[in-house]
């Protein structure tokens, strides 16, 4: 046998038929690569479009949930007997002065005189 460390002995050549095996081999494999990152993308593809169609039936269902507890507060509000109506409060009658009158222009003009000037600080 052989020492690893004597490098005196020459290398031994490799069978014809093992090199043709593995260069076969890795021809087939190089040759599928395109073929698998293609499969790999399109499972991807169909978990990540089955996962938005289940989100989208998930959020049907919570929008069918909410519009029947709203349909059934409707109909309840509906069905209750009806309460006496409070009469409304009556607002104060809006009393317009007259312009044309001097008084009033002149009773707006000092009110606007003596109003306070913004200060800045």
């Amino acid at each position: 046998m052989p020492s690893p460390g004597n490098k005196s002995e020459k290398i031994r050549s490799v069978n014809s038929q093992i090199t043709d095996a593995i260069t076969q081999s890795n021809t087939m494999l190089t040759g599928m690569a395109p073929a698998h990152s293609l499969s790999a993308l399109y499972q991807t593809l169909s978990q990540s479009m089955g996962t938005a169609f289940q989100n989208s039936v998930s959020n049907q269902q919570h929008i069918n949930s909410i519009s029947l507890a709203s349909l059934a507060q409707n109909v309840q509000l509906i069905l209750q007997p009806k309460q006496t109506q409070a009469t409304p409060q009556t607002l104060p009658p809006i009393i317009i002065e007259n312009w044309s009158s001097g008084e009033t222009r002149k009773r707006k003009r000092k009110v606007r005189a003596r109003s306070p000037k913004s200060t800045s600080a």
